[in-house]
């Protein structure tokens, strides 16, 4: 009996997503031969659908691809789909040709049909590897005891001291510029701190995620969590709202992770308490972001009701599928700033312009902020496609903002948003099952998902650069030494044990 319920709750999941997808290509044909805009939104939001209803039939193996299509659509979605709702004319809002708006609609259909392949692919290999993958991560985590609490310890330890610096380097512009001149910071904003601040503050976020890898129990890690919501604060009252949505979205995703792998005696992550604070939460969060955005400017707020307010939010936020038009437009004026490669942009500024980049290939630093250096010589997608479409605004601290797609798109044409699309498809349901398995790759994806979901408007592979930076090797090198030290000095670990900070996974294993 409970066989054929979950039979027809399957094919009841199949047979909406099979609607979802048929309703897409007819409308995307339609809307593309009619050249009704209007009709071709209404196939994306059906192919949004599909992706939305494939994300929650297993939400607990799929919801970073469903997350990341919640900003898909904050971001690239919102505009098109709720301006066909209203019955306004939404394309006209960029003041752009119709040529640019087709291309910016086409662009989102390859990447959410892509993302959704992406998906299918991954689920389709790693439902034979799921039993071998249970054995190996029971087997994994029974090894190594000693040095995962003393990993634990030691990481966290770091996080306490960084995320002091990490405070300081927050709060100074917000000392020096004030509150809400978030424009200002943009418009080249140079700190006075010394660099081993800086770099002593980039390990916050390093061993944070290094000591959440290793699997701390839930009350352990309730207060370093909430600190690094906290250490957000100052970013906000600047006026920029991005870092503590990401950091709250992030607490929200290492949760549902720790359900995900929980063993059967340990307390469940996201109980009935924090559903019920998340249900009321997130309404009231996204109208505070809505009304705080006139806020930050002096502006004063204009009463609506509550759902005028969100759905404000929501066109507010959409501006990138109007930056993808735009830039479209003026994509003569930007390939003149070329060679350059967008999609891999971080990690190549950061390689050739960073301090080591500097000592062998002689080239000049990159100032932070809006400046023409980062315009024109960076290959930051969001900096030189902003210098060129309006430079006087861009120096002012203004920008247009970036989109993997857009880069992807200069880079490698319509065939690299597809590839990369699907590869990252499979990238969010893979980083489901790989997490929990060993303590560096658990690492590493921790912390590509601080800012994974920033995404839709962001860069390819902002999310990944930290990969080639000095100061995350030489965060897991401090911890991963730090950890082996202890496992082996006797006079260390006394210490510990008389400060009761000696992990109790190590009791009786070291003597």
């Amino acid at each position: 009996m409970d066989e054929s319920k979950m039979k027809r709750k399957i094919s009841s999941w199949t047979v909406l997503q099979s609607i979802c997808m048929l309703g897409a290509l007819i409308s995307i044909t339609a809307g593309y031969w009619s050249q009704s805009m209007n009709t071709f939104a209404l196939g994306l939001l059906f192919m949004y659908l599909n992706s939305m209803l494939f994300a929650l039939k297993k939400w607990n193996k799929r919801f970073v691809f469903g997350m990341l299509h919640v900003t898909f659509f904050t971001f690239l979605l919102s505009r098109p789909i709720i301006g066909m709702f209203r019955g306004t004319k939404w394309w006209n809002a960029s003041s752009q040709q119709a040529e640019n708006i087709w291309f910016a609609l086409g662009l989102l259909f390859l990447a959410l049909i892509s993302l959704f392949a992406g998906g299918v692919i991954i689920e389709k290999y790693d439902d034979r590897k799921q039993k071998s993958r249970m054995k190996a991560k029971a087997a994994e985590r029974s090894k190594d005891k000693s040095l995962v609490a003393f990993l634990q310890l030691v990481s966290l330890c770091v996080f306490g001291v960084s995320i002091i610096f990490y405070l300081i380097q927050q709060i100074e512009p917000l000392l020096i510029i004030g509150r809400g001149n978030y424009l200002e910071y943009y418009n080249g904003f140079q700190s006075k701190l010394p660099g081993i601040i800086h770099t002593i503050a980039s390990f916050h976020k390093y061993s944070l995620c290094i000591f959440l890898a290793t699997l701390p129990k839930k009350g352990k890690a309730f207060v370093p969590l909430a600190i690094f919501e906290i250490s957000a604060i100052p970013s906000l009252l600047l006026g920029l709202r991005n870092l503590i949505m990401l950091n709250s979205l992030f607490i929200l995703i290492y949760y549902w992770l720790r359900d995900k792998i929980r063993e059967e005696d340990e307390k469940k992550w996201l109980g009935k308490i924090e559903s019920i604070l998340l249900i009321i939460t997130i309404p009231g969060t996204l109208i505070f972001m809505a009304v705080y955005a006139p806020i930050r400017v002096g502006n004063a707020v204009s009463i609506k009701n509550p759902f005028m307010i969100l759905t404000d939010f929501f066109i507010g936020q959409g501006v990138s599928f109007d930056a993808m038009a735009i830039a479209y437009g003026y994509r003569a004026g930007i390939r003149t700033l070329r060679p350059k490669n967008y999609t891999f942009g971080g990690m190549i500024d950061y390689i050739k312009h960073g301090t080591i980049g500097q000592k062998l290939f002689g080239s000049i630093p990159i100032p932070s902020g809006n400046n023409e250096i980062a315009g024109k010589i960076s290959n930051n997608f969001s900096h030189n496609f902003s210098y060129i479409s309006y430079p006087e605004e861009y120096f002012k601290g203004h920008g247009r903002g970036s989109s993997y797609i857009l880069e992807t798109y200069f880079d490698f044409g319509y065939i690299g948003v597809i590839i990369f699309s699907i590869i990252l498809g499979i990238i969010t349901i893979a980083m489901v099952h790989w997490f929990g398995k060993k303590v560096l790759s658990s690492t590493i994806i921790l912390i590509c998902l601080t800012t994974i979901f920033f995404m839709p408007r962001a860069e390819a592979t902002g999310w990944l650069t930290f990969i080639v930076t000095l100061q995350f090797w030489a965060c897991v090198g401090a911890c991963y030494l730090g950890a082996f030290i202890c496992t082996k000095c006797g006079w260390i670990q006394k210490i510990l044990k008389f400060l009761h900070l000696y992990p109790k996974e190590c009791q009786g294993e070291i003597s």
